[in-house]
């Protein structure tokens, strides 16, 4: 695997916490106040620990193409960089509960997912939490939706205005390009299939090299980014089209500053 150029290239990421402020800088901050909520709740005495936890994780994520689970220590891809520090936690683990099989290795981030699994109010309260917080992004941002969205292909415009304005060109049918520093080529798309009325589209994210555009990071919807920036699959949360627009925009402007961190665009 070591002889593939994307892993190569790949390898140079600086890492969740420069990708995370610049992403911070365009105006996103739903994220952050998902760490900050994690944080408070496990203790702010264990800040510097989770914080190492998911540069770890976001680390061998990209490293592994995101086939991985570093909860798990499972690579379907082994990243070139392995971190000793989630070994560690993985060999020190005492979690057992059979009904929860892929508990995170952060026990305080385990006991805060029962809560939110078991405690109806709970749950409640923090979903009233972030929507009143994408609402406040989404106007602050300037997301119109004004129009409404009846069906999946309603989206098209909202990606090609997006993507466009970041200098992603139109490559194929739903397909957006754009070429960085090192050969490397990313990628937006959008799947459109299933029940046309189901409003929620799964953005579709690829990473390849120009000299071998076979072999790919290709991911779907939110699950991956949010461990190369934690929090983030949060934005593939929504209760109306607002909500489903700013978390389109966010995805596709993460993407684009993670694009920037492996150098100058350029056109194709």
């Amino acid at each position: 695997m070591e002889g593939y150029p994307l892993l190569r290239a790949l390898g140079g990421w600086p890492g969740r916490s420069p990708t995370q402020r610049a992403f911070e800088a365009l105006g996103f901050s739903v994220h952050r106040a998902w760490q900050i909520e994690l944080i408070q709740f496990c203790g702010e005495q264990q800040s510097n620990f989770l914080n190492r936890y998911w540069d770890e994780v976001a680390i061998e994520t990209m490293q592994s193409l995101g086939k991985g689970n570093s909860d798990q220590r499972t690579f379907v891809i082994q990243p070139q960089y392995r971190s000793a520090f989630l070994d560690e936690l993985f060999a020190a683990r005492d979690i057992v509960e059979p009904q929860f099989p892929n508990p995170p290795l952060v026990k305080c981030l385990f006991e805060h997912f029962k809560k939110v699994w078991s405690d109806r109010e709970f749950r409640e309260n923090r979903v009233a939490f972030f929507s009143r917080l994408q609402e406040a992004e989404a106007e602050w941002l300037g997301i119109d939706v004004a129009g409404g969205l009846r069906n999946k292909k309603d989206v098209i415009p909202f990606i090609e205005e997006f993507c466009g304005a970041l200098g992603f060109e139109g490559h194929s049918r739903n397909r957006w390009r754009k070429k960085v520093g090192g050969g490397l080529v990313f990628e937006v798309g959008v799947w459109l299939g299933g029940n046309s009325f189901r409003i929620w589209s799964p953005l579709k994210f690829r990473i390849f090299h120009g000299d071998e555009p076979k072999f790919a990071f290709e991911t779907e919807g939110a699950a991956v980014l949010g461990r190369l920036v934690s929090g983030a699959d949060i934005y593939a949360g929504w209760r109306n089209d607002l909500d489903y627009i700013l978390g389109v925009r966010a995805l596709v402007e993460l993407f684009n500053v993670i694009a920037g961190t492996f150098g100058n665009a350029r056109a194709p």
